[in-house]
């Protein structure tokens, strides 16, 4: 199997890309990609989503390449640790709602339900 069919049989990878607004940006993005040896990478500027097809040993190449542009990238679909784990995604950490937050909240229901919404 050569590097082409390995790279057409993996999955895409996609990335929020965040600073991009136009075409040109991510004609840029996708140019930064391919310059590092993708190629396989779509730009969407309308969801601002970068969708690649590579090789797992590229990723940080690839990530370096789009900052050095001056574009931050989020992976959207990063492997989980534990991939089975139904753990809801709230924070465990709740320190942040104190009574006066709570109370806060409280009035903002009532004035809401009070002015009918």
């Amino acid at each position: 199997m050569s590097a082409t069919d390995s790279i057409s049989t993996a999955e895409p990878i996609r990335y929020r890309v965040t600073g991009m607004d136009c075409a040109s940006c991510a004609a840029k993005i996708e140019k930064a990609a391919r310059g590092v040896g993708v190629e396989d990478v779509k730009v969407s500027t309308a969801t601002q989503i970068m969708t690649l097809r590579t090789q797992p040993g590229r990723l940080a190449e690839v990530e370096r390449a789009v900052t050095e542009i001056g574009y931050q990238l989020d992976r959207l679909d990063a492997p989980r640790a534990s991939e089975a784990s139904d753990d809801d995604e709230l924070p465990k950490d709740l320190s942040h709602i104190t009574p006066a937050y709570k109370r806060a909240l409280w009035i903002v229901v009532a004035l809401n339900v009070g002015y009918g919404l």
